[in-house]
């Protein structure tokens, strides 16, 4: 194991500790229980989704190579890349589009309200892994991916949206919407 993989695999750890140590407020502080929060639960646990798998894989990768030369091992970790992967963006999208109709609506009750909070959760869900099933058929035994870009890619998006979990999301535990400021 390289020191550069060592690096990646304890900013993924840290990844995962920090997206927790955010959560766990949420979740045990009952006036933190609101809709705007549950996007940002989504997000913390996308995270950790991701960068589990990615953990998992890489010290795989480092440490066991031949384990990922098995066609049905193979399958399963090309749907996993892709799904666990896909849901930070998309839970960014999701908080994104509640910001924006919670602004925008702001007197409709609707988006204040846990359903719309659950469509939207679980159409993120059901889209990462609706788009990541045509992955099941690559079947790409020999793996030969660039791992040192791969590595970036996803070291780059983990580190990106936590800084913007962290700087944009910070301000929701607020029960109006920016409009309301203005009147």
């Amino acid at each position: 194991m390289t020191p550069l993989n060592l690096i990646q695999l304890i900013i993924l750890a840290l990844t995962i500790l920090l997206a927790v140590i955010y959560l766990t407020p949420i979740l045990l502080i009952r006036r933190f229980h609101n809709v705007n929060n549950v996007f940002t639960v989504n997000l913390c646990f996308a995270s950790i989704c991701c960068c589990t798998y990615w953990l998992f894989y890489y010290i795989v990768l480092d440490l066991y190579p031949e384990f990922l030369s098995g066609d049905q091992t193979c399958i399963g970790f090309n749907f996993f890349q892709m799904m666990c992967t896909l849901q930070v963006p998309l839970a960014a999208v999701e908080t994104s589009v509640h910001r924006l109709c919670s602004i925008v609506y702001h007197t409709k009750l609707f988006f204040k309200k846990k359903r719309w909070a659950i469509i939207c959760l679980a159409s993120q869900w059901a889209t990462g892994i609706i788009f990541s099933l045509p992955r099941i058929t690559i079947n790409d035994p020999v793996r030969n991916l660039n791992r040192f870009s791969n590595r970036k890619t996803v070291l780059f998006t983990e580190l990106w949206y936590t800084i913007l979990e962290k700087n944009l999301y910070t301000h929701n535990d607020c029960n109006y919407s920016i409009i309301d400021l203005f009147d």
